[in-house]
């Protein structure tokens, strides 16, 4: 079994000393479709309720059967098109206009999609830990895959953990990639902070705290974005809030005609809307 001692500690301040424990999972490449849920349980991990289970994203999609063989993958006119314009593989521009909402612009090597409400550059679509000539969607549903998991861990366990599948994700003017959160489940994703009062007495009125990106921020960090073979990450002593509720990408998600980066983005300018 892998014990706390193992696990790298992070001190946190908050009203006493606690500590946040985070333990890195070491798991076999995959290369096809498997059970998740098994594979996690095999780990070793001895799991305790309220734990978070944070799964990268692109094990969930393998774990589902989401790669795609380029080869299998006839281009459209249109992906065509698009293709030559912004200097990408037509095979993989095809397979972005079958898994966007909507595409609002591009770069050389990139369309700006968005994606289950989310910005997300090539709709999640990756190739990097993908086999060779094939890409890795996202998973088909985020949400439902997290609370799949979740379940098994209450039905056939008995224990009541957290689950977020995450994804790394560029910042806007940044350089680098840092954590998102694609599903969740048994944790509200984002906790109100309007009403509250800061240090110096000033009421909030628009803050909000993403608790699920942060998360995964943690877990991104640790999980690497090469070779490590970290595709599980284990988060002790959050503070989270609990839920039983169905959770969606509404409850993470604002509409693009009020988002701060796209507010001023007129709909008629997005290259694709579905």
């Amino acid at each position: 079994m892998i014990e706390p001692n193992n696990a790298i500690q992070i001190l946190l301040l908050d009203s006493l000393l606690t500590f946040l424990e985070v333990f890195p999972i070491k798991i076999a490449r995959k290369n096809r479709k498997f059970d998740l849920f098994k594979t996690i349980i095999k780990s070793g991990f001895r799991f305790y309720d309220d734990d978070i289970i944070v799964i990268s994203s692109k094990f969930v999609s393998v774990s589902e059967g989401s790669v795609v063989k380029l080869t299998n993958v006839k281009p459209s006119k249109q992906s065509r098109q698009f293709a030559k314009r912004f200097q990408m593989d037509e095979r993989i521009v095809e397979m972005v206009l079958r898994e966007a909402d909507v595409v609002v612009n591009g770069i050389p090597g990139f369309l700006l999609t968005i994606k289950d409400g989310m910005i997300a550059p090539n709709a999640g679509i990756d190739k990097s830990n993908a086999p060779k000539n094939s890409i890795i969607l996202y998973p088909r549903d985020p949400f439902k895959s997290a609370q799949r998991i979740r379940s098994n861990f209450l039905h056939k366990l008995g224990i009541n953990v957290g689950v977020v599948i995450s994804d790394s994700r560029l910042m806007p003017t940044r350089i680098g990639t840092t954590g998102i959160a694609i599903g969740v489940s048994g944790f509200e994703p984002v906790e109100d902070f309007r009403g509250k009062r800061d240090l110096f007495g000033h009421r909030l009125k628009v803050t909000f705290k993403a608790t699920a990106d942060s998360l995964s921020t943690i877990a991104v960090f640790t999980m690497g974005e090469s070779d490590e073979s970290t595709p599980l990450v284990i988060i002790r002593g959050a503070s989270i809030k609990s839920t039983k509720r169905k959770l969606t990408s509404s409850d993470m998600t604002v509409d693009p005609k009020i988002d701060i980066y796209l507010r001023d983005l007129c709909p008629s300018e997005f290259l694709k809307q579905y």
